[in-house]
């Protein structure tokens, strides 16, 4: 009953999403992507070593050690007063450390604790350790969202050109149709309008306007298909807003020098390399420390008990199999394999070079990938600015042929030139929005400069 109620309240909370927007769509993929969600079981890992490595502070050690089996009989001789003194063991009236009589069962329970002290450091390197390599997995996490986030941009944006490609190709398909009308009329009339080298590269336009609309149809369903596996959908439950392109008219170019602050501050995967870094250094640390003495408290507490045997008290014998032991004591531990503890510091040393050297070339290679972003954005940004005025030229040109060819000022080539030049100018500004809408988005995503994403408010059904 409380599970059903719960699951009412949740579903009361949480509205099924869709139709998704861009950003829903943004949010829903990292709640629900593979990728992402093994980074997220990374980061739950290390933050699970953290944990360790801080409870060794305050917590000891402990082992339990529960033996049980059978063991020969031991008796004592009773004394003049039939009692059976346990300090007494040199009258023993059956038993033998060479023999299997008597057997009877044992059961044993020992307990061991150690709290280390004073480590040289080693507890504290520990920790240092596991909490940066907690840190470099989050931002891994971050890097891997960010990724999850151009690409989901890059495909619902694919989908909204292909969208657009295929009503233009409409829109041109319509224009044929009505000069079809027109150039089977001027054919007919004989009026010298229209010549049959006219009526055949009409034919070819369309020809190749039909193998463009087959391509706009095809990336689309590609594109679909990309977006739903990203979002861990099956295609047909995708269901995206009929949005329109985004207008693009207030992106900037990029400057160059502040880019590159941007991304050597603000990367996380750099982020997570320098983290890393700080992971290896107190690794060598506590390496180093292993060295030196080791102060710690060693406790143990053990209970034994066999049915076939006597109790013995006397202080100077032990008797595993029948016994209560409870102590501790102040210990100093020593690794004296001093070569294989030098090997091992040597080693994470040059490992921690490796990183050293990963994060320069990484550096340089952050600058390669900043560079060529803001380079594409600026490229974008004027391939923008020339499309949209040949969209603006396009039109007019087509409207004007279209008026001429009306009055008979113009001939049939003019007006398929107007046909296609239009259409072409079409299809250039919608690619060309596409590709800045994609250089603004690999430019943030190589700087670190990912916008904040609302909360994800719906789920899916």
């Amino acid at each position: 009953m409380l599970v059903a109620t719960a699951l009412f309240a949740l579903t009361v909370a949480a509205p099924a999403c869709g139709p998704l927007d861009l950003q829903t769509a943004q949010a829903l993929a990292l709640a629900r992507s593979d990728e992402v969600g093994i980074k997220r079981s990374e980061q739950v890992a290390a933050e699970a070593d953290r944990a360790v490595a801080q409870a060794i502070w305050f917590l000891p050690e402990f082992t339990a050690t529960v033996p049980v089996g059978v063991v020969p009989g031991a008796r004592l001789q009773s004394g003049s007063n039939g009692q059976k003194d346990p300090n007494n063991i040199i009258a023993i009236e059956s038993g033998s450390n060479r023999g299997l009589s008597d057997l009877g069962g044992f059961v044993r329970v020992e307990v061991n604790a150690l709290q280390p002290l004073w480590t040289w450091g080693r507890l504290t390197a520990a920790t240092d350790a596991a909490a940066a390599g907690a840190q470099a997995r989050k931002f891994l996490v971050d890097d891997t969202s960010n990724a999850i986030r151009t690409r989901v941009l890059q495909l619902v944006m694919g989908i909204r050109l292909a969208t657009r490609l295929l009503s233009i190709g409409g829109d041109v398909q319509n224009a044929l149709k009505e000069a079809d009308v027109r150039v089977q009329k001027s054919l007919k009339a004989n009026d010298g309008e229209i010549t049959p080298e006219d009526r055949y590269r009409i034919e070819i336009f369309r020809s190749q306007l039909t193998q463009r609309l087959a391509d706009g149809e095809r990336a689309l369903q590609v594109a679909r298909v990309g977006l739903a596996a990203t979002l861990a959908l099956e295609p047909g439950q995708l269901q995206l807003q009929d949005d329109p392109l985004p207008d693009t008219s207030q992106i900037r170019a990029p400057d160059l020098a502040t880019a590159l602050a941007d991304a050597e501050a603000m990367r996380p995967d750099l982020k997570a390399l320098d983290k890393g870094i700080v992971a290896k250094e107190a690794d060598v640390r506590a390496s180093r420390a292993e060295l030196f003495p080791q102060l710690g408290i060693i406790g143990q507490f053990a209970y034994s008990r066999a049915a076939g045997r006597d109790t013995i008290t006397n202080p100077y014998v032990g008797d595993y199999f029948n016994a209560l032991t409870i102590g501790a004591a102040l210990t100093i531990r020593q690794n004296l394999s001093f070569w294989n503890v030098i090997t091992r510091t040597n080693k994470k040393d040059a490992e921690l070079d490796t990183l050293r050297k990963q994060r320069a070339g990484a550096l340089r290679g952050i600058r390669v990938e900043v560079e060529t972003a803001a380079a594409d954005l600026n490229a974008a940004i004027t391939k923008r600015e020339a499309s949209a005025k040949a969209v603006a030229a396009g039109r007019s040109w087509f409207r004007s042929a279209t008026l001429n060819f009306g009055v008979g000022v113009a001939d049939g080539r003019d007006l398929i030139d107007a046909y296609r030049g239009f259409a072409e100018a079409q299809y250039g500004d919608a690619q060309a929005i596409f590709d800045l809408l994609s250089a603004q988005a690999r430019l943030e995503q190589v700087t670190g400069r990912v916008p904040q994403l609302p909360e994800l408010n719906c789920q899916m059904p």
